[in-house]
């Protein structure tokens, strides 16, 4: 079942249960499930208990991995009644972990990957030591934080243009899914992997782990669907598949961040927006060798990309002048590469500027155009 499934029929259970009684106030919804799958409810109310221990066939609440944390007064802390984890426990090292994360994704978007890595890396040495530290219940919270900070520490790799130690991070994060079968996390890692095979040149094996993060769809949010649809799109796109890629990016708009609302900045596929999905859109269009159709169609994402995500931004800009190079357009090549370079030096983003780089390469025998010349001088002192 989906997330959404599972909570519909946790209410449909409710209302059996307790037939006559108004349990409406016990309803849960999608992202409550999503909740409970990351360990940030591990005790829910009892109404609520009963009714999943009856939906996923459980005799107990030990047979879900739910156990009560207690307070220091010794009663029992139900969902919903506390707020905060009790100081000192546990349950607030891995709040406090879990918030850092959050705040590490933020640091990528405002001062660059290098300086989020550091953060990453430390936490990540930290939380390694956990899982024999920690009481068995907590286990699988600790695991999965470990494989959330390695995916992310792939990420903040591969922005850095150091592909090995991205591909290291990405295995590193799957065999922590693997450990606690966390489908999301699995999803994601794979969904990373297949990333790194399509920039390093190998879009087959791009689109097997593309195809492979996809048995997991429908236990997935929304972003995240609509982003492991755009990378297996961009994949098949880059094998020849053009109308099964363009088929792909059709139905991740059913599933775009921007279409799910609430949905909490940072969380895993949260900037794979519509604009995000066009504009991967208009990389499939110029790799199917349609490129006045890929610039138009870039050029109608661009201001829907939000100018905080600056990588993303600056992608969009090295795919468009990209396209206006494969259309024998050089001087619009360059000027919009011009216009991409100051905003990936911001962004800290050395996989961009490395292409960028190779962008220059292509239009250098065009320096007697004035843009192609501008752009040429301005790289040399970014790269």
């Amino acid at each position: 079942m989906s997330r959404s499934e599972l909570a519909d029929a946790v209410n449909a259970t409710l209302d059996r249960i307790y037939s006559g009684r108004d349990v409406t106030a016990q309803y849960v919804n999608f992202r409550w499930v999503g909740k409970l799958e990351r360990g940030e409810h591990r005790w829910p109310s009892e109404a609520r208990r009963a009714a999943l221990r009856q939906v996923l066939g459980a005799a107990t609440d030990a047979d879900l991995d739910l156990y009560s944390p207690r307070r220091s007064d010794g009663t029992s802390v139900e969902d919903g009644v506390a707020a905060e984890p009790r100081p000192g426990s546990w349950d607030e090292t891995i709040h406090l972990l879990r918030e850092q994360w959050h705040l590490l994704v933020q640091n990528d978007k405002m001062f660059g990957p290098e300086y989020a890595l550091m953060g990453v890396t430390r936490q990540l040495a930290t939380i390694e030591d956990l899982p024999n530290e920690v009481p068995q219940a907590l286990r699988p919270a600790v695991i999965r934080l470990a494989a959330q900070y390695a995916e992310s520490a792939a990420w903040l790799h591969q922005s850095l243009n150091d592909h090995a130690a991205g591909h290291r991070r990405t295995q590193q994060a799957l065999a922590w899914a693997g450990q606690i079968a966390d489908p999301t996390m699995t999803a994601w890692a794979t969904y990373r992997s297949s990333q790194q095979w399509l920039t390093s040149g190998h879009p087959a094996q791009a689109v097997e782990q593309a195809e492979a993060a996809l048995r997991h769809d429908r236990k997935l949010p929304g972003p995240m669907r609509a982003a492991l649809r755009v990378q297996h799109a961009h994949a098949l796109a880059a094998t020849g598949e053009h109308r099964a890629a363009m088929r792909l990016l059709d139905d991740a708009h059913r599933w775009a961040a921007d279409r799910h609302p609430g949905k909490p900045e940072g969380e895993h596929g949260s900037y794979c927006t519509s604009g995000y999905i066009e504009v991967h859109r208009g990389a499939c269009l110029r790799l199917a060798q349609r490129p006045q159709e890929a610039i138009g169609v870039i050029d109608e994402a661009l201001p829907a990309i939000p100018r905080r995500h600056r990588q993303d931004f600056a992608s969009a800009l090295l795919n468009k002048a990209v396209a206006h190079a494969a259309a024998n357009q050089p001087d619009q090549a360059a000027a919009t590469a011009h216009h991409a370079l100051p905003i990936a030096r911001r962004a800290g983003s050395r996989r961009i500027l490395h292409q960028l780089a190779h962008l220059g390469a292509a239009v250098s025998g065009h320096q007697q155009l004035p843009e192609v010349r501008a752009f040429l001088d301005d790289l040399k002192g970014a790269t």
